[in-house]
């Protein structure tokens, strides 16, 4: 599954990455990509492994809160 989370905390590559370090832990995670002009990141994940709330929450944990 792909979905992709708009960041709007993310400003430069050192946001992007904390951004890749924080999500690069999470298991059924199978891409991450941070987008620094469109403030997004960009997921591909395995649904049956890891949820879209596991994710935000380890975005929020890494102080990039996605926007709602």
């Amino acid at each position: 599954m792909v979905k992709i989370y708009r960041v709007p905390a993310i400003k430069c590559e050192g946001c992007a990455a904390t951004i890749e370090k924080a999500l690069a832990g999470l298991s059924g995670l199978t891409a991450a990509e941070v987008a620094i002009p469109a403030k997004e990141v960009t997921v591909e994940f395995d649904p049956a492994r890891l949820s879209e709330a596991e994710i935000g929450r380890a975005l929020t944990a890494a102080g990039f809160s996605p926007a709602a």
